[in-house]
């Protein structure tokens, strides 16, 4: 476990180097509308391909171990085309992506589901090593297209951005095609129904609580450009992206704690695994945090150019917040390994109404730092759901969230048992 763990964290690390190669690049390069800009066309790829998750999502991690490939991989490509067409059309219609970039993330949209269909289908067999290798390669390939585009000849605009989108999701198509593929010679029809609905259900609770934790975490772009414009999106984008990097250590954890809960039966393990990997985010983002405040605006104005400024404010706005997700990583990879997904619907929803409310109060009123006091009160209130629901279900008590002895006691022994293999 633990070299999935310090293998899944290196990846993490590098995609997060890279990523901010890519923010430097295109924040010094295009601008901050640009940047505004290429925000909401990933924000717009990002809800098609969570409704195309519906079927062909997270819950495949759960399935993959208990179900033939077959069954579960065609129709979660047939759901990918569907839902890809008619999700592109209404975000198009409803204005919530730039419409001369409609074609663009239909087909983008597509791409990156079929790929994420592959790439969790990998990670269900639990061969997390490839699994971060080609999502490593997707990030480098994105910034070298991205270099050479912007750097070289000079094609400084959204396209770019949008050009480096396709080499890259191919990539990862490709490579994780190659992979998934060999599961499809055994091709049978048994109890297909029954796959199906198993399908849909835990699908279903999945993207539901995904979509609306992804408007906890993005309905905020769409406020802030109705009430105050493109360039303030692009600035409080980059701002999320920087305090988003705190994350890196609990994500990583998350993937391999999600793979490990859903292929065992032991309920006292997957306990304990979320509570030390709660603990380990935890610290590891809040260091995280502290480093990022104490960095000067001037700093950030150099890297970043002098169209962003502000940015230490927006980090600090959304220092709560960042930390209390941190946690709710680990309790939302629990629940989907147990297969109760739908704790996490609610409590999505839950921070979903306090985005809503709060989001057309505070912004309109206070700007980019409304948005962040929106964003730490949304994450708080699924934290405390969660928590009280993992209580519950565990029979923890308050007392089992400090680090004590024994989480020291277990990581030196897994360090050692690591080192000595």
């Amino acid at each position: 476990m633990l070299n999935n763990v310090l293998i899944t964290l290196v990846s993490r690390v590098l995609n997060a180097l890279l990523s901010f190669g890519i923010i430097i690049i295109t924040a010094n390069q295009l601008g901050a509308e640009a940047v505004g800009t290429i925000s909401l066309i990933i924000l717009g790829i990002s809800i098609v391909q969570i409704v195309n998750s519906f079927i062909g999502g997270g819950a495949l991690i759960y399935l993959v171990p208990r179900n033939n490939i077959f069954q579960l991989f065609i129709p979660s490509y047939i759901w990918a085309i569907f839902t890809s067409i008619v999700c592109s059309y209404i975000l198009k219609i409803t204005n919530l992506i730039p419409s001369e970039y409609f074609i663009h993330i239909l087909f983008l949209s597509l791409l990156l589901s079929f790929a994420t269909i592959n790439l969790t289908i990998i990670l269900g067999k639990e061969k997390i090593i490839l699994y971060n290798i080609i999502s490593f390669l997707q990030i480098f390939i994105l910034l070298a297209t991205l270099c050479f585009l912007i750097l070289f000849i000079h094609h400084k605009n959204v396209f770019s951005y949008i050009i480096a989108l396709y080499f890259s999701y191919g990539l990862i198509f490709l490579l994780s095609s190659i992979y998934c593929f060999r599961y499809l010679k055994e091709i049978h029809l048994k109890n297909i129904k029954v796959v199906l609905q198993n399908m849909l259900k835990l699908g279903g609770f999945v993207q539901i609580a995904n979509i609306v934790q992804l408007f906890n975490y993005r309905l905020t772009y769409y406020f802030i450009e109705i009430f105050c414009g493109r360039s303030p999106l692009g600035i409080y984008s980059v701002g999320t992206q920087l305090s988003e990097s705190a994350w890196l250590t609990g994500k990583s954890l998350a993937i391999v704690q999600y793979s490990k809960i859903s292929n065992t039966q032991d309920t006292e393990y997957s306990r304990k695994l979320t509570l030390l990997f709660g603990k380990v985010s935890f610290s590891a983002t809040f260091l995280t945090i502290v480093i990022l405040i104490l960095i000067p605006q001037p700093v950030f104005s150099f890297i970043f150019g002098k169209d962003f400024p502000g940015l230490t404010t927006v980090i600090i706005s959304l220092a709560a917040g960042t930390l209390f997700l941190s946690i709710s990583f680990t309790f939302s990879h629990f629940f989907s390994g147990i297969g109760k997904h739908f704790h996490n619907s609610i409590s999505s929803a839950v921070g979903f109404i306090f985005t809503l409310i709060l989001g057309y109060y505070f912004i309109p009123k206070y700007g980019l730092i409304g948005a962040g006091i929106t964003t730490s009160i949304t994450y708080l209130s699924i934290i405390v759901y969660q928590t009280i629901v993992f209580i519950k279900i565990t029979n923890s008590t308050i007392y089992d969230f400090f680090i004590s002895k024994k989480d020291i006691e277990m990581l030196k022994r897994e360090m050692k048992n690591y080192f000595k293999k």
